[in-house]
């Protein structure tokens, strides 16, 4: 029914619950499940008035972005690894974007079937500040295929 499931995960518990709802499908479709895990593009308003001669600041901006993509590499290693283990052809990915947006479009470029992604529940004296909608919601409003939010 699913051949290939989405587990967005930004390295959160709840995405480590998401993963193991994703498992459990993928154990009875065959599915192949692919992780990814969406960076941020670094924003930062203090440094927008640096200008491009300020090369020290770039650098360290840099290599604060390569820290985090190595450190996402060994997340999404061991997570891989936790699927393949059980049996489960896996793939980890990582992309810089808008989480929601880079979600969706992977979703959609790759003909993903279901994304199984956490939907973190918000206390009831801070929803009204939220109702805009997290990610979840935005993938939920935006994607062309199933999803199973996993409530945490």
């Amino acid at each position: 029914m699913y051949k290939t499931i989405l587990v967005p995960h930004a390295g959160t518990a709840a995405g480590d619950e998401a993963l193991k709802h994703a498992i459990h499908i993928a154990k009875m479709s065959s599915s192949k499940i692919i992780i990814l895990n969406v960076i941020k593009p670094w924003s930062n308003p203090l440094f927008e008035e640096i200008g491009d001669d300020d090369a020290t600041t770039h650098v360290q901006i840099e290599s604060i972005m390569t820290n985090m993509q190595d450190h996402v590499r060994k997340f999404l290693a061991k997570r891989v690894a936790q699927c393949r283990e059980s049996g489960i052809e896996c793939d980890g990915i990582f992309r810089t974007g808008n989480p929601a947006n880079s979600i969706v479009k992977y979703a959609n470029d790759e003909k993903i079937n279901l994304i199984v992604m956490a939907k973190m529940k918000k206390s009831e004296e801070y929803k009204s500040f939220f109702k805009i909608g997290g990610t979840a919601k935005k993938v939920q409003d935006k994607s062309d295929c199933s999803i199973l939010l996993v409530e945490t």
